[in-house]
């Protein structure tokens, strides 16, 4: 009993400690939202069950049938529209049906936690305790990123080989791919693809102490892996596509999950009645982002979220060369325009939306907007009414936060937050030749270790300076000129040793610090185990917080 209190505090620490810049904000709704956001998956499943369910409207209705659309047109695409993506599509239509939703950006090879919120999303609908209901879990894929965003073009394992004991391999971009949103940038090329293969395949093969057998499992385990993205390079029709389809053939494929997955832009009908909703209440939507950034910039508290976000409208406009732009809302006549400057051609935008009483967006330009992040969540609660979302532990947080006093001001209902802060810890190949290389120097505290030998290498620059400044002293004094460049030369040998050490140490730390992408987990676990960790773990865990020890 002791040790289970004990596991249950450090628990709650922990999650307190994710939350407590806001927590210590004197904001008592700030302070009682958190606290009701659950730090154990049996809490979790209990308030999406307590959530308080209402009839859904027509307009609802009509927007879920909407969706249905959308996601089919993706499993379409994905080759994995197979009898349980049916079933859940047709749920959809169920008024007593529950909606949870993930939502990510589509980034290339994601990293472990984006895929272990569809396993979060997936464990809460099937544990779910709503026998009156039928639940949906979603995850849509915001595919209107720019592509300058590092994690959407990069995607990185761990490797003491590289230079910062990270292997990179990227999607290259330039000036003018920059700033294009990621569903309007071309997939990989077959060449590209066949690079990073080589690349991944040379990890394998360059990794120190492993036998035949071990080798030939990691490449059989990596081959399973390539398949699904070469299969994505035959059919995606654009980038985000590429990384997206790959997410779903292994939710919906490998591991048999029923999680139907949707594209942000393909949800312009969907959320249509509230981009008209958003832009009528532009002055309270700015309003209260306003009185929200104010309140935490006074208290010092950094959210995350994009700097002059009060300054613009809650939609993006976008351009015909693939960018976008934020956006205002000029009155002329009582007529209101959209307007803004795209990000990447410069170009002047517009969009007239009808009358300071009457704001409309024309049917056929619907596709020319897209929300930003705040109205993403709740576009979905509004349009959707959904019951639950699944957040990150980084920027989104703060986004969610900041953006409860908009949700508070425009009588929107912001569904329950769920989060999943338990990070990995196995030993992959990368991970493991890191932590040899430790050992083998009887290094057990690397920050200290790190400090003592910074100590060391600047001591040791303290004895060369003066040596140096003595050197042209006595350039005519040859024996003694001899002494102190051997002196010299062996204070500088040191130096370098312990410069190479530094180095080596922090590669070391970097791999095994990183949150590799999931090539790492499909070749050292394969895809199908690293899900059966995840999910027991995260059931016979019940903490939302506790390191997920992975066999």
């Amino acid at each position: 009993m002791g040790s289970n209190t004990v596991a249950t505090i450090d628990g709650q620490s922990r999650f307190n400690a994710i939350f407590s810049k806001y927590l210590n904000s004197s904001d008592s709704d700030i302070s009682k939202f958190v606290e009701s956001i659950p730090s154990k998956f049996d809490q979790a499943t209990d308030a999406l069950r307590d959530y308080p369910w209402t009839q859904p409207s027509e307009a609802v209705l009509s927007n879920r049938q909407r969706l249905k659309n959308a996601v089919t047109k993706f499993h379409n695409r994905a080759g994995t529209l197979n009898d349980k993506i049916l079933g859940q599509i047709e749920l959809l239509d169920y008024e007593k049906s529950k909606i949870y939703v993930g939502i990510h950006q589509p980034n290339l090879f994601a990293f472990s936690g984006v895929f272990k919120k569809i396993v979060l999303l997936q464990a809460l609908a099937d544990h779910s305790k709503d026998n009156d209901f039928k639940i949906i879990p979603l995850f849509l894929v915001v595919d209107h990123d720019f592509m300058d965003d590092k994690w959407m073009h990069i995607a990185k394992l761990p490797s003491i080989r590289s230079a910062s004991g990270i292997l990179d391999l990227r999607y290259p971009i330039n000036d003018t791919k920059r700033w294009k949103i990621s569903s309007k940038t071309e997939p990989p090329t077959r060449s590209l693809i066949k690079s990073w293969e080589n690349i991944v395949y040379n990890w394998i093969k360059n990794s120190n102490n492993l036998s035949k057998p071990q080798l030939k499992k990691l490449y059989s385990r990596f081959e399973v892996f390539w398949r699904l993205v070469e299969h994505s390079a035959t059919v995606a029709e654009n980038y985000a596509e590429f990384n997206s389809i790959i997410m779903s053939r292994i939710a919906n494929e490998i591991w048999g999950y029923n999680t139907i997955f949707v594209n942000l832009s393909d949800l312009s009908s969907v959320f249509e009645r509230g981009y008209n909703f958003l832009l009528s209440n532009n002055e309270v939507y700015l309003e209260s982002l306003d009185k929200s950034e104010t309140f935490f910039r006074e208290r010092g508290i950094f959210t995350g979220v994009s700097a002059n976000l009060n300054k613009h409208s809650p939609l993006w406009l976008h351009c015909s060369c693939g960018s976008k732009a934020s956006s205002k809302i000029m009155v002329n006549d009582d007529q209101c325009i959209l307007i803004g400057r795209c990000i990447s051609c410069k170009k002047y935008l517009s969009l007239a939306i009808g009358k300071t009483s009457d704001i409309s967006i024309p049917k056929d330009k619907i596709q020319m907007v897209s929300p930003r992040a705040i109205p993403i969540l709740l576009l979905l609660s509004r349009e959707l009414s959904i019951t639950g979302y699944i957040s990150g532990t980084g920027g989104s947080i703060g986004y969610t936060i900041v953006g409860k006093k908009v949700f508070d001001d425009l009588k929107v209902s912001l569904p329950i937050m769920v989060l999943w802060a338990g990070t990995d810890v196995y030993s992959g190949i990368g991970q493991r030749e890191a932590s040899d290389y430790l050992s083998e120097n009887s290094i057990s505290n690397v920050s200290n270790f790190l400090t003592a030998k910074n100590k060391e290498f600047n001591d040791l620059k303290d004895r060369i300076k003066p040596l140096i400044s003595r050197r042209n002293l006595i350039y005519n004094d040859e024996e003694s000129l001899r002494k102190l460049l051997d002196e010299l030369f062996r204070y500088k040998q040191e130096q370098r040793a312990i410069k190479d050490t530094l180095k080596n140490v922090q590669k070391s730390k970097n791999a095994l610090k990183l949150k590799s992408c999931i090539i790492d987990y499909a070749v050292n676990l394969g895809l199908e185990h690293a899900e059966k960790e995840w999910s027991s773990n995260l059931v016979k865990n019940n903490d939302l917080t506790k390191p997920v020890l992975i066999n």
